[in-house]
C-alpha cells in the first residue's frame, strides 16, 4: 500500500526538500510537490489552474509536510496548501529549521525540528513519524480487510444454509 506525502515549501528551500524526499523515499514513502505532474493526475497538462492541481495532489496523499526556515516561507501559497489540507482533513506536519518562526495558523500542531548544521536528523525523524502513520494505515487497511472478508464468508454461509 503506498503511502503519500504532500511537501510545501519555498523554492529557496528546494536542497532541503529534495534530500527529504530522497530520505522519505527510502522509507517507502512516496512524495509529491506542488504542481508536479504524476501517473495519478488525471487533468490534461495544459490549462489546469494551479489551485485545482494542487488540491487534487493534497487529495490524493495521506500527510502535507510543511516546509518552515529561516529565510522564509511561500505565505500565499503556503496559506493555500494549509486550507486545503485542513478541508480535506489531511494529517498535517510542519518541518521547522531550529530559530525559524512557525507562523500563527499552525502554532498549534507538533513539528518536527531539523538543524540546517545537521538536517539528516530530522529528516531521519520526519521518516520515522512517517512511517510509523504508513503502518497504521496499512493496519487498518488489512482490519477492514478482514472484516469484510468476514462478513462475506458469513454471508454465504446464510445464503448456503437457507437453500
Amino acid at each position: 500500500m503506498t503511502f503519500k506525502v504532500f511537501v510545501s515549501g519555498s523554492i529557496r528551500e528546494t536542497e532541503i526538500i529534495g534530500e527529504l524526499i530522497e530520505t522519505l523515499g527510502r522509507y517507502g514513502i512516496q512524495s509529491t510537490i506542488p504542481g508536479e505532474f504524476s501517473n495519478d493526475i488525471a487533468f490534461p497538462v495544459t490549462g489546469v489552474p494551479t489551485a485545482n492541481l494542487v488540491e487534487h495532489q493534497i487529495q490524493n496523499s495521506d500527510c502535507v509536510l510543511f516546509i518552515i526556515t529561516k529565510d522564509g516561507m511561500r505565505a500565499d501559497a503556503v496559506n493555500l496548501e494549509l486550507g486545503i489540507a485542513r478541508a480535506l482533513n489531511r494529517v498535517i506536519v510542519p518541518i521547522v529549521e531550529e530559530g525559524a518562526k512557525l507562523p500563527a495558523n499552525l502554532a498549534n500542531v507538533p513539528y518536527i525540528s531539523i538543524d540546517r548544521n545537521q538536517p539528516k536528523l530530522g529528516y531521519e525523524r520526519a521518516a520515522e513519524y512517517l512511517s510509523k502513520l504508513k503502518t497504521e494505515k496499512e493496519n487498518k487497511n488489512t482490519i477492514g480487510g478482514l472484516v469484510l472478508l468476514g462478513l462475506g464468508l458469513l454471508f454465504l454461509g446464510l445464503l448456503a444454509s437457507s437453500d
